[in-house]
């Protein structure tokens, strides 16, 4: 699977590859046969068990681990020197085994290699790459930025709803990006995903270890700190 973006060594090259690095992998690491899909038809069951609940990225760097109910397909799990991927479904939808009972929808984090000058791209930021792309909302709080997207999900996920969420956050060095994507109709592909996508942030930033990033090297410019928002962080919605 060749889908990382190599070019980063202008910061829009970082940008796009946070903007985009949580959609390109799908289209390589899932088929239409793949078991990770097989919520979207009706009463279908589940035909692996390969699921785990975290998984260590860059040497325990990152740590991915899903929000309560969802899982790690290990058989999409992507982990190399230029960037690793994940994709989280429901642990029913992924184990054949009942449990905590969830919304079913998938979710990506993709992680790119660690640069000393990684920061948490703005909302702003990641809606320009995205153009023509007509956002319907952003939220910003310390731990990640979302972007709320009014079309592309379906062209992702047979059978999913068009709008979807997708952000980014920087932790330990290393951009992360995340994406949402849910059924047709489903309330994650609303306000709901935002939610749930901002649980996956802080879920991977609670079980990945507090580790010092170098300082940028010697005359390097360094990039001006994003704002900081209270706890609660901020938002703008358009419905």
């Amino acid at each position: 699977m060749s889908t990382w973006i190599s070019d980063r060594r202008t910061a829009r090259g970082v940008l796009r590859a946070v903007a985009l690095a949580a959609v390109l992998p799908l289209a390589g690491c899932l088929g239409a046969d793949s078991g990770a899909l097989s919520f979207l038809a009706s009463g279908s069951e589940a035909v692996t068990s390969d699921a785990a609940r975290k998984v260590e990225m860059y040497d325990g760097d990152v740590i991915v681990r899903g929000p309560n109910g969802y899982c790690i397909d290990k058989r999409t799990l992507r982990r190399g020197r230029d960037g690793g991927f994940v994709l989280l479904a429901s642990c029913e939808s992924l184990s054949g085994l009942r449990g905590h009972g969830v919304e079913p929808l998938l979710m990506t984090i993709s992680v790119l290699p660690d640069t000393p000058d990684a920061a948490r791209p703005s909302a702003a930021e990641i809606a320009a790459l995205m153009a023509p792309a007509e956002v319907i909302a952003t939220h910003e709080t310390r731990d990640v930025t979302l972007v709320h997207f009014a079309s592309g999900g379906d062209g992702i996920l047979e059978g999913g709803d068009a709008r979807h969420w997708r952000g980014g956050m920087a932790l330990n060095g290393h951009l992360i990006a995340l994406a949402l994507y849910a059924r047709k109709g489903s309330p994650m592909a609303g306000k709901d995903g935002r939610a749930l996508l901002t649980d996956l942030a802080r879920t991977i930033r609670r079980a990945s270890p507090a580790r010092p990033v170098a300082p940028p090297a010697a005359g390097a410019v360094p990039k001006p700190k994003p704002e900081s928002s209270d706890s609660s962080g901020m938002s703008t919605d358009a419905g």
